[in-house]
This record gives structure tokens, C-alpha cells and sequence, in this order.
């Protein structure tokens, strides 16, 4: 298991830059991309691509050494593009026009495809795997409703519906 590069490791490999062969900064770049680095704190030892260095670079001469740091995303586990809400009312916005399949159920799959072809959602905006997840942390299709349509055939109390079947 790779780990993040460490700050002090970060450091190093922009003061390699310095040392690098190369006319260019481009150029200095890249051959500090072909250099192996070990990380001073963890003992791994990581290579950069050029673009990852270049990056590095531009940061730490746009904003200092702060954005060296490995700091969390400050967004962290919060939806960027849609929200639990917009996606309840999309879904409750569907439901009524789908049919159930054999145990009573809309599909999920079915309900994603349905709100990308109606337009509610575009798939940049919200994945499938993120659709699953939000529905089933949020209980947008709660056991209530698939109880409900389960149940469609049952009375509450006996003799108010009898089924036959006739050959």
C-alpha cells in the first residue's frame, strides 16, 4: 500500500529541481521526474511524473509551502453535485409512473436509467454507483414503500378477498 508523499518529501523533490540537468525549467523538471525520491518519514520510495512535479511547483510559487501540506478535502463526504432532496423528489417524481417486477419492487437500476433518459439528471452529474449509495444511506426507497407494494394483495382482515384460479 502506497501512502501520500510526506511534506519534507515534497520539499526534496522541488529542491531537485534546482540540481537537475536542464536548460529549461520544463527540462529540469522532467529529468527530476526520472529520479527515484525516498520518503524521509515513511522509508517508501515514490518517482513523480513531470506533471505532478510541475504542479508541486506551481503551487508552492503561487501560494507558498502551505499547499505542500496533506490536508482532507474540506468537502469531504459531502455531495458536490446533486443533493439528497433534489434526488427524493426525482425519484418520487418517477415511482408512480413504473411498474413493480415479481417481488414488488421498482428496480434501481430501472429508476437511474428512467431519470437519465427524462432528462432529470445527466450521468455527470450523478453516477450510478453514487445514485446506490445515495438511495441506500438516505432510505429514499425505504422498506415502507417496497412493505406497501408487497402487499398489495393483503386485507386486513380474512375473507375480504379471495383469489381463485381456474384452468
Amino acid at each position: 500500500m502506497t501512502t501520500k508523499p510526506s511534506f519534507e518529501l515534497r520539499l526534496q523533490v522541488l529542491a531537485a529541481i534546482d540540481y537537475a540537468p536542464g536548460n529549461t525549467i520544463r527540462a529540469r523538471i522532467k529529468a527530476a521526474a526520472e529520479r527515484s525520491f525516498t520518503d524521509p518519514i515513511s522509508g517508501q520510495v515514490h518517482r513523480f511524473t513531470w506533471r505532478t512535479i510541475s504542479t508541486w511547483l506551481y503551487r508552492y510559487k503561487k501560494h507558498g509551502v502551505t499547499t505542500l501540506d496533506n490536508l482532507p478535502r474540506i468537502d469531504k463526504h459531502q455531495r458536490r453535485k446533486v443533493q439528497a432532496n433534489e434526488l427524493a423528489e426525482a425519484i418520487q417524481d418517477i415511482l408512480p409512473t413504473l411498474t413493480t417486477n415479481k417481488t414488488g419492487q421498482v428496480p434501481k437500476s430501472v429508476l437511474y436509467r428512467l431519470m437519465i433518459e427524462r432528462g432529470l439528471f445527466q450521468r455527470s452529474q450523478l453516477s450510478a454507483t453514487s445514485f446506490y449509495r445515495m438511495v441506500r444511506e438516505h432510505q429514499l426507497l425505504n422498506s415502507d414503500t417496497s412493505a406497501k407494494l408487497r402487499l398489495s394483495f393483503a386485507m386486513q382482515y380474512a375473507n375480504e378477498l379471495w383469489q381463485a384460479d381456474t384452468t
